[in-house]
Order: structure tokens, then C-alpha cells, then sequence
């Protein structure tokens, strides 16, 4: 590890916070007129007086060794920026947002950059017009989305964002949502594209729509919700997406069981490759002591010989970013982009107080990207921590992610840490 390096970090790091906190107590939304009240104006002036600053700014050194298995390349990244947006008040249900995104680097090395951290950027971000009334909300434009296998993962510097429509009525229980995209920002770009997360495929895509829907019930001294999902991605994929669980509030353990399925098959021209996929899960959440979660978790995907991945699911938006929904797990790589078989992990989260923060997660993948191969039976140990800052320096946050894979495909182990100084304001 570049000890001088990782110290300028965080002094380049305590440079860029000092000029956040400066901004977000400059820029923080307070009503000039009395008359607003919580986010909502009585007329068009008040709309954009009583609106709001907010947003991230983050400094990320990223290092790896033996880079997803390749012996000896190792990646050494810092990298700065984040987003800052302003959202209006609103008038008559009608708001508007709009943020700007930017990323640098620090002493690149082509020979050790990191691809999420690697080019720099600047633009803008969200820029959106919403309307909401009641429990229904629309929102129009460049914006955040989150439904199954779509998501910003802003764990990076700047999130990824869509383009489209996105409507929802209800909460986060009962719930009707409608989704259409047509562009997509990805992490490591400031542009929105007409193309998707697999960057060897040919040809573009027009995005995806989908439609879900979720609904909560009270048994007892129980819950039961679910949710059921289908989603469409032009030239790529069709899913269905479901998950439902059983929940105990008014025990002091609070156990939660929970099960998933999903199901993908090929749409138009099947860009990433012909795809047959059948995956099924389970949870199981408990609390072991108020401040110390528990969870144990596991996934089927059911292997199909001639399909992508032997079975894997094609998620144009997820590859190689996240596991989205997935249960089962790894935090370096991605559930869906490792084969067909059997995925296993078990999360520690203890929340120490106010201030702290930490977990750990075990996850193996016996999985098999190809009909005929052996599992690379992929563990993972991975370690993590949070301290929040309060007082003059609420919103600053230090975290570290640190962990090692191992396979019996490789004889060389991936080892990866991850540093954030954030600001959130």
C-alpha cells in the first residue's frame, strides 16, 4: 500500500470536506418566506425561494491485488468528486431537480487504474420534472431509479442514472410502480447511452420497461409482504421478478424469513447471449442482541447448458456492478455474472452507536459459468466499518470495505480494500 499516497488522500480528502461543509451550510435549504412549509409553495416564486441543496462529495481510494484473479495485476486508484443537487419546492404537486456530477483523479497510472474511478467527469446529472399527489408520484427525465436490478450503487463517485419515466403509487408496503427507460448514465461516464452494463456486446438497445407491484399484510402479531415484478429489456432479457416475507416485530429477536424467485428468458436479439435462467432463494434475518444483525442467505440458479452463463441471469444494468437482489451474495463480484449452482452467505451487522458502525460478510459461490466445468467454489471475507462524524461535522463519514476471494480456478487469492471519505450534505 502507498502510504504517501493514502495520506494525501485523506488530506486532499479533509480539503474537499472543509469546502462541503462551507457549501452545505451556505446552500442548505431554509424557507425565506414564512409561508413555506415542509417542501410545498403558495406561489411560483416560492417554488424555487423554498427549495433545497444537497448531495455527496466523496474522496475513494480503491486498491487491489491480483485483480479478479490475474496474477500479479494489481490497482492502486484515488479518485474525487460527487454531486450536488438542487430540488424545488412544490407548487400545486409540480417540483424540479437538477444536479451536477463531477469525478477527478489523483496521480492516475494507466498500468493500476481502477475502471469505475478511471475517467474524469462533468456534467449534469439529474435533471427532472416530478409531479405528486397524495400517494402518487411521476417523475419525468434524467433521475435515480431503484426497483429490482436497476439501482444508482453509489458506493462509487457519481451514481449511475436513467432516463425515462417512473411512477409509483403508494408506499414502500402497497404499491403499484411503472417504469420506463430509455437512456442510461453508468458509473464510469458522464454521458447517458443507448447501450447497456455489457459493453462487448454489439448493437444498442431502445432500454426496458416494467411494471410491479407489492403488498402488505397483518397476521397476529405478524407481517407478511411481497412483490411481483416484470420487466423488460429491449434486445436483452424478459424477467420476472418475486419475493415474499414473514416478519416478527413484537419479539425482541425480530426474525424474518424470506424467499425469492426469478426468472429470465431471451428478448429481440438476445445481445448478451441466448438466456434461460431460474433462480430460487431463501433468508433467514434474526436479531442477536437490540444492535447485532444477523443473516443467513442462499440461492439457486438453476443450470441450462446452452444459455448465457450456463443458466445466469443477463441483468443489462447490474453486470458486473451489483447483485442487485439477489440474496446470496459477494460484495467484489456479482452473483448473476458467476455461472449456475448454489450461492451462500451469512452477514454480521452490529451497529456499536451513534457513531460506529460494523459488519462482516461470508459468502461461496459454487457456481459454474460453463456446461462441463468445474465450480470455482469463490469464497469471500470481507470486513467493514462506518464512523459518522456529528457535531460541526455531521454528514462526514470514513468508511473501509476490505476483504479476499479465493477459487480452486486460481492459485493466486483477490484481495481488495476500499476507503471513502464522504461528505453528505
Amino acid at each position: 500500500m502507498k502510504i504517501n499516497k493514502f495520506n494525501f488522500t485523506l488530506k486532499f480528502g479533509a480539503v474537499i470536506v472543509s469546502q462541503a461543509l462551507f457549501m452545505g451550510h451556505a446552500l442548505a435549504a431554509s424557507p425565506i418566506a414564512s409561508s413555506c412549509d415542509a417542501g410545498v409553495a403558495d406561489s411560483l416564486t416560492e417554488m424555487f425561494t423554498c427549495g433545497s441543496v444537497h448531495g455527496s462529495l466523496r474522496t475513494l481510494y480503491y486498491s487491489t491485488k491480483n485483480a479478479y484473479f490475474v496474477p500479479g495485476y494489481s490497482q492502486d486508484t484515488i479518485s474525487y468528486g460527487g454531486s450536488v443537487k438542487y430540488a424545488t419546492a412544490e407548487y400545486y404537486g409540480l417540483s424540479l431537480g437538477v444536479s451536477g456530477i463531477f469525478q477527478r483523479g489523483i496521480a492516475h497510472n494507466d498500468d493500476h487504474l481502477i475502471t469505475e474511478l478511471g475517467p474524469n467527469e462533468t456534467g449534469v446529472g439529474e435533471a427532472y420534472l416530478s409531479w405528486h399527489y397524495q400517494d402518487f408520484r411521476i417523475t419525468a427525465g434524467d433521475q435515480r431509479i431503484n426497483i429490482p436490478f436497476i439501482g444508482d450503487y453509489d458506493w462509487r463517485i457519481t451514481p449511475i442514472l436513467f432516463r425515462g419515466i417512473d411512477a409509483n403509487y403508494g408506499d414502500s408496503d402497497n404499491f403499484l410502480h411503472a417504469t420506463k427507460i430509455t437512456r442510461y448514465k453508468p458509473w464510469g461516464d458522464d454521458q447517458f447511452l443507448n447501450t447497456t452494463a455489457y459493453t462487448d456486446a454489439e448493437g444498442t438497445t431502445n432500454g426496458m420497461w416494467g411494471i410491479g407491484g407489492g403488498r402488505a399484510i397483518k397476521l397476529d402479531n405478524k407481517k407478511l409482504n411481497g412483490q411481483l415484478w416484470y420487466e423488460d429489456y429491449n434486445n436483452y432479457t424478459k424477467m420476472v421478478y418475486a419475493d415474499s416475507f414473514l416478519s416478527w416485530s413484537d419479539t425482541p429477536y425480530q426474525p424474518k424469513i424470506g424467499i425469492q424467485f426469478i426468472r429470465g428468458l431471451s428478448e429481440g436479439k438476445a445481445l448478451a447471449g441466448q438466456v434461460d435462467s431460474t433462480s430460487y432463494g431463501a433468508q433467514f434475518v434474526m436479531n442477536l442482541t437490540p444492535s447485532l444483525i444477523w443473516s443467513l442467505n442462499y440461492d439457486h440458479i438453476a443450470a441450462s447448458e446452452n444459455a448465457y452463463g450456463n443458466g445466469a441471469l443477463v441483468a443489462p444494468y447490474a453486470h458486473n456492478t451489483s447483485s442487485g437482489t439477489y440474496f446470496a451474495q459477494p460484495f467484489f463480484t456479482s452473483t448473476q455474472d458467476l455461472g449456475s449452482g448454489n450461492a451462500y452467505s451469512t452477514d454480521l451487522n452490529w451497529t456499536v452507536n451513534e457513531n460506529i458502525s460494523l459488519g462482516s460478510r461470508y459468502s461461496f459461490m459454487d457456481l459454474t459459468p460453463n456446461s462441463g466445468a468445474s465450480s470455482s467454489n469463490q469464497s469471500e471475507y470481507l470486513v467493514y466499518g462506518t464512523y459518522s462524524f456529528d457535531g460541526v461535522l455531521k454528514g462526514l463519514s470514513l468508511t473501509d470495505f476490505a476483504g479476499v476471494q479465493t477459487t480452486s480456478t486460481s492459485n493466486k487469492n483477490f484481495w481488495q480494500n476500499r476507503l471513502a471519505l464522504e461528505y453528505d450534505f
